[in-house]
């Protein structure tokens, strides 16, 4: 057994069986492979590559993005001549530490897979809205061609459906949850860095201002 890193992901390569174990034990078999050589079909090959791909790129709790494809993505959107409206909103998930103090981790871990499927299932698939988990209980969404109503309209949908969604704990009791949202648009000249910080900001001015509650850039 042959032990590598692709993408940050270990994958164990089996000649012997003819396959790649990935990191979670997931066993990828290969039709058509040489043991002696290593040689398989590239068809099989590739379709390990894609999922290795999204495996670096996905938060392994919540399956939504990670912090490494929002800045992959935001950077691209900067590089990017004409990128039109693009609003990125920042989102935390409010006394979470609650949740871990009372449920325990698993408790906490429930709180952001559902906060997360629950954002998730307000995007709309007709445009390319994403979602990203920043890192603890921080998530960010990217919205393109979006005025700055239908922007703050689309936070607040967010924000609506997450405090009306009940969140099942490990105890069988339910929970709701609350979040605080802050708005941004880009601006010309924005890097990576200007565009998150004025976002993240706004998210603190709503916490500080009572949570539960989404803050918009002044125009």
């Amino acid at each position: 057994m042959d032990t590598r890193k692709i993408e940050q992901v270990e994958i164990d390569v089996c000649t012997a069986c003819s396959g790649i174990f990935l990191d979670d034990g997931e066993f990828e078999g290969f039709t058509g492979v040489d043991p002696a050589t290593g040689i398989m079909r590239i068809s099989r090959f590739m379709n390990v590559l894609a999922k290795l791909n999204e495996r670096a790129v996905l938060d392994e709790l919540t399956q939504v993005y990670n912090r490494k494809y929002f800045n992959e993505v935001l950077k691209n959107v900067l590089q990017s001549r004409n990128p039109g409206p693009v609003t990125l909103v920042c989102i935390d998930v409010d006394h979470f530490k609650t949740y871990n103090t009372r449920f325990g981790h698993d408790g906490g871990d429930a709180v952001l897979r559902e906060t997360a499927r629950t954002i998730q299932s307000t995007l709309r698939t007709s445009r390319d809205d994403y979602i990203f988990r920043l890192g603890g209980e921080e998530f960010a969404l990217l919205f393109f061609g979006l005025t700055r109503e239908d922007s703050l309209h689309a936070a607040e949908t967010v924000r609506r459906i997450v405090a009306a969604t009940p969140v099942a704990m490990p105890d069988g009791t339910s929970v709701t949850l609350a979040i605080s949202l802050g708005v941004a648009f880009l601006r010309p000249g924005d890097d990576l860095e200007s565009f998150y910080k004025r976002a993240d900001e706004l998210l603190y001015q709503a916490k500080e201002s009572g949570r539960n509650r989404t803050v918009m850039e002044a125009g």
